[in-house]
Order: structure tokens, then sequence, then C-alpha cells
């Protein structure tokens, strides 16, 4: 399959793509497409996620005092003044910056999970099959789901809302009351429809790699989904303490 079969085949023939991918595992052009989109989304939300910053941090006078100790009060006041100039403005460099960040966390997490994902699955499953290329491969695969579709509309909620921290495309969608720093909203937003979807179509690919029936597969991808939803609720919630 070529690179524009297998990208529509995730969509619709999970099963068949996976498997054809178990067989001859691919990932470096798989790698490219959800880099690229990833740096095209990072640049498109700079100018929004800069104004966020920029408001919480005016309106968190811990965060403020946090960051006074940290880069002294002249340093502070240079790193507020560009702040609030990015915020007006955003410049051609922090957009550019803010695409390779995203890019590159982006891979950085699919390559890591990757890696836990294997080691998850044999111990798991029992099975001594699969291997880390197998693993990456189904793993650069199925993120053109959240890389592509989720963050078109990810864009699309941001531009809406003027926004990046008051949007959700997880369950807190269901609740716009909450406030987006409150303990609740980073709950339902980790429990992502889109990362759900992820992880469902990845079942078909754990069962062909570790030769597992689906069922058992679909175990293993939704017990590392929720471990990594929890690690990432818990570091979320963590950070967001910082400011208030």
């Amino acid at each position: 399959m070529n690179l524009g079969q297998r990208f529509i085949g995730v969509f619709t023939g999970p099963r068949e793509t996976f498997s054809g991918l178990a067989e001859k595992p691919v990932w470096l052009d798989a790698m490219v497409i959800v880099l690229l989109a990833s740096f095209i989304f990072g640049f498109l939300i700079a100018p929004y996620a800069t104004r966020d910053t920029a408001e919480l941090t005016d309106n968190s006078p811990k965060m403020k005092e946090t960051l006074r100790k940290t880069m002294g009060e002249e340093g502070f006041a240079r790193y507020l003044d560009n702040l609030h100039k990015e915020a007006e403005s955003p410049s051609l460099r922090s957009r550019i910056q803010s695409g390779l960040s995203v890019g590159i966390m982006t891979l950085i997490s699919l390559f890591l999970q990757s890696i836990l994902l294997l080691v998850l699955g044999r111990l798991v499953s029992g099975s001594v099959q699969g291997n880390y290329r197998q693993l990456l491969s189904a793993m650069f695969h199925a993120s053109f789901i959240n890389a592509v579709l989720g963050n078109a509309l990810r864009f699309f909620l941001i531009t809406a809302k003027q926004s990046v921290y008051k949007i959700s495309t997880g369950l807190a969608v269901f609740f716009p009351k909450l406030e987006f720093n409150s303990t609740p909203f980073i709950i339902l937003n980790n429990i992502d429809l889109f990362q759900l979807w992820v992880f469902g179509i990845l079942g078909y690919a754990l069962s062909a790699i570790f030769k597992v029936d689906l069922k058992k597969s679909l175990f293993i991808s939704y017990l590392f989904w929720a471990l990594k939803a929890a690690v990432n609720i818990a570091l979320n919630i963590w950070g967001m303490g910082r400011y208030q």
C-alpha cells in the first residue's frame, strides 16, 4: 500500500490496513505527515496560545511571584513586556517556534509511547511476538486521526472561541460552564474523543502484531490509554496549581 492508501485505510478499513502494516511496517512517511500536521497546528494556534498565557499570567499573583523569584524583577518585567507584545502582534519567529515545539513534542511522545506500549503489550498478552518498528508504524498511522482530523477540529473551535485553553474535544465539551483550570474540566478534557478513537483502532494493530484476539488487544490498548490519561491529568492539575 502506498501512503495515500494507508491514510484512507486508517479511517475506512483499519483491520486490513494494520494487518498489512504488521506484515510490512513502514513509518517514515507517516511520521512526516504527523510532523507536518502538528507543526501547522502549532503555527496557527500560536497567537491564541500567547494571549491565553498573557491573560493567565496577568490574573495569577502566585505565578507572578514565582516568575519574579526565578527571573528577578528586571527579568520578569522584560518577560511580561515581551509576552504582551507577542500577544498583541505575534511575530513569525514565535509562530514558527510554536509549530516546531508542538511538532517535536508530538514526535517524542509517539516514539516514547511506542516503546511503552510494546512493553505493556508483551506483559499483558504474554506474547513474544511484535517489535518496536511494528509498534512505531502502528502508532504513527493511528495518529493520523488525532494529528490531522482532531487538530483540524480543534483549530476551528479555537478560532471560534479565540482561546486554546477554553476549548475541548473531550467530555468537557458537554459541560460548558466548567472553568478550564478546574479539576473536573481537566479530568473530562483528558477523556478525549479522538484519543479514544486512536486507541480503538490500535486494537486492530495490536491484534496483528502480538497475534492475539481483538478483545485482548483492545484491553491492552485502552489500558495503556487509561494509564496515559491518568499521568496527563496529574501533570495538568499540577501545572494549573502553579497559577492558582
